[in-house]
């Protein structure tokens, strides 16, 4: 019984061994390769990322109507899967309108599209024209249909009233205003600036 006990036991330790060496030799250098791999794309990513990476840019456009665009960063980078899409940071743009109005646009980030100017403006934007201030998370321009977009705490500040907002869509040529909320039970804050209540 012992000699029974003995050979299960080392058939059992022979298996084990088998399964062990197998794991080592096979899919321990699998798994080293893959971790290895894994690290060597993410640092080829940032060195690409610090190739791409284009400082001090400058685009410039003008529609058949006369109305010009203007975007600048510090810095941005091209995306490698849409070379029309490039990320820019601290962004400053301008939008000379035909009548000769000029719409300003400041904000931490943006994506352009070099293909028809839409521009999505996103960290602290500022859009400023004639005496109308206008800040919110994000701001989106439609260079082709003359429409902006701000959305997410937008405050806007003009000469006689302060409004608080979810969403203010601007025409730049009719200078048609939508002021919204997203939820309808909601109301658009307004104050007013003058003393006297004369508007």
């Amino acid at each position: 019984m012992n000699k029974k006990i003995y050979f299960q036991a080392s058939i059992f330790l022979s298996i084990l061994l088998i399964i062990l060496y197998v794991y080592f030799i096979y899919f321990k250098n699998d798994y080293k390769n893959l971790v290895k791999t894994e690290d060597d794309i993410l640092n080829n990513n940032s060195i690409e990322s610090k190739d791409d990476l284009i400082t001090e840019m400058k685009y410039f456009s003008e529609d058949d109507k006369g109305n010009r665009f203007e975007i600048e960063a510090d810095n941005g980078v091209i995306n490698p899967n849409q070379s029309n899409l490039i990320r820019m940071n601290k962004v400053r743009a301008v939008v000379f309108l035909s009548n000769g109005e000029k719409v300003f646009i400041n904000s931490n980030e943006a994506e352009y599209n070099n293909e028809n100017n839409d521009t999505t403006f996103d960290g602290s934007v500022e859009m400023n024209y004639d005496n109308h201030l206008i800040s919110a998370e994000n701001l989106d321009l439609s260079f082709i249909n003359n429409l902006v977009t701000l959305y997410g705490k937008v405050e806007y500040i003009s000469g006689i009233s302060n409004l608080i907002a979810d969403k203010v869509i601007i025409n730049l040529i009719s200078k048609n205003t939508k002021i919204l909320m997203d939820d309808e039970n909601n109301t658009v804050l307004v104050r007013s600036n003058l003393d006297n209540g004369n508007n």
